[in-house]
């Protein structure tokens, strides 16, 4: 176990996590407040409305677009209060993938696709990333709808339009220190988790997995130069991507084979993004019980979905 490898992996994470995490807090409490909640919930209507939503939630989806550790704040305060059920939450939470993926995929993904794939690679992969997203939330949607009808015959109040919020002007000094408050409880408990688990990335029993999935991996057809891509994508597929882009341009890596190594890649690295960044913050957030539901489920969805493009991807693949 190497504690200084695993300290210099997890303080690049910090440095970029934890300022996230605070602005997105800080951003969370003014939308839940004042003019900006008025404005947000009003144009949001339509979503909110498809979804058998209180108006209130207009701006989580708002804030799953810029922020998604903000927008996990808020949904968990409207838990909190009654303004969404319990299984409503976890409808919501999946609700906000298409916000959350097209920010990464937008953002994150698409300069390092199209220059190291090409724009016509780049964009088939920028389409299947936002249309897995896309299925997310609608199950959501259709999960909230179901409850909703379930719902309607003992007069839930959490379905109403939640009018506890003040249109007057925001505070932003009071939510800098209520931001802060918020930050500090997801911190002490995202902190020590993502260090625990990059010590583990740093153990032999983590190789002896690599070396156990790496046959399994051939067996699908994936030569070396794809167990590679796959490898290299578990803690980022911004590595995955470059060094796909790299074997392709080499010869290594056909064009027919990117699409198909690149989903594989995905599924590791959500699972992998599942234990050391999204579980540690929806523990902080949503409560040990909720938030290790909401992550499970949450996850499991999407990785299915995964498997699901994946298997398409492959079965074209061999029929080109």
């Amino acid at each position: 176990m190497d504690i200084s490898l695993a300290l210099s992996d997890v303080l690049k994470m910090w440095k970029t996590a934890l300022p996230a995490m605070f602005l997105g807090c800080y951003c969370g409490v003014a939308l839940k407040n004042g003019r900006f909640f008025a404005w947000f919930s009003k144009v949001l209507r339509p979503l909110t409305e498809l979804g058998k939503l209180p108006e209130a939630l207009g701006p989580f989806f708002i804030l799953c677009l810029l922020n998604r550790y903000a927008a996990n704040a808020m949904l968990a305060e409207f838990g909190r209060n009654a303004v969404v059920s319990r299984t409503g939450v976890i409808a919501v939470y999946l609700m906000g993938s298409l916000p959350t993926g097209i920010y990464f995929t937008i953002f994150n993904f698409s300069p390092a696709l199209i220059a190291g794939l090409g724009w016509k690679l780049g964009m088939v992969f920028i389409a299947i990333n936002i249309g897995i997203s896309t299925l997310v939330t609608i199950l959501g949607i259709v999960w909230n709808r179901i409850i909703f009808r379930q719902a309607i015959a003992g007069h839930p109040e959490h379905l109403q339009a939640f009018s506890g919020m003040a249109a007057d002007k925001t505070d932003l000094l009071a939510a800098a220190r209520k931001a802060f408050g918020q930050f500090w409880d997801i911190a002490v408990v995202f902190m020590p988790v993502t260090f625990g688990f990059a010590l583990f990335m740093h153990t032999g029993i983590f190789n002896d997995i690599l070396t156990v999935v790496a046959p399994v991996l051939h067996k699908v057809n994936l030569t070396a130069a794809g167990v590679l891509v796959i490898l290299a994508g578990i803690p980022t597929m911004l590595a995955a991507i470059g060094v796909a882009g790299t074997l392709l341009q080499s010869g290594a890596l056909a064009a027919e084979e990117i699409i198909f190594t690149l989903l594989v890649a995905s599924f590791f690295h959500n699972v992998y993004d599942a234990v050391s960044r999204v579980l540690p913050t929806n523990l902080s957030i949503f409560g040990a019980r909720l938030g290790v539901i909401v992550s499970v489920i949450g996850t499991a969805i999407y990785l299915a979905i995964v498997v699901l493009v994946a298997g398409i991807a492959l079965y074209i693949g061999n029929i080109q």
